[in-house]
């Protein structure tokens, strides 16, 4: 019974320390999120990915979740792309396209350091999975932008 005991307090123990670094990523990020759009800086960096941006088919708005996700993944960019999310005015195609993009190519930044430090060429390992989810996310903008346009058969008839 003892052990069950020790199981139970390493388990709690160990989820507590993991909530505290998530809370310990997550608050700063979007506090400095809040702070950075009330101080017009996201519009300031939005503005200069916009080119970027369009050619994965994705608003402005995407500049800050899109990064977020790049830099640090799914598991912690996951409040920050939340965020952005819920203050609206996102398509469904947007949201598709973006969440597609990231599932191929999150934590691009982090992967990279770790595969580089183990010895292998950054550059290859950027690509390998850069050009995938840029193919992939054009591949399906232009999938979902004809299927928006084709009336569906028998509508109307």
């Amino acid at each position: 019974m003892a052990f069950l005991w020790e199981v139970l307090a390493d388990g709690l123990t160990a989820s507590f320390f993991s909530l505290a670094k998530v809370a310990f990523l997550l608050v700063p990020l979007l506090t400095g999120m809040e702070l950075a759009k009330e101080m017009g800086w996201l519009e300031k960096v939005s503005g200069s990915l916009a080119g970027g941006l369009r050619r994965l088919f994705l608003p402005e708005r995407a500049a800050l979740p899109l990064a977020t996700g790049l830099i640090i993944g799914f598991t912690y960019g996951a409040g920050v792309i939340l965020a952005a999310v819920r203050e609206g005015g996102w398509t469904r195609r947007e949201l598709t396209l973006l969440w597609v993009f990231l599932s191929l190519n999150h934590a691009i930044i982090e992967d990279t350091a770790i595969f580089a430090a183990l010895g292998l060429p950054a550059l290859g390992v950027l690509a390998v999975r850069l050009v995938p989810a840029v193919m992939a996310t054009g591949v399906l903008s232009l999938w979902l932008r004809r299927r928006e346009r084709v009336p569906k058969r028998g509508a109307g008839a």
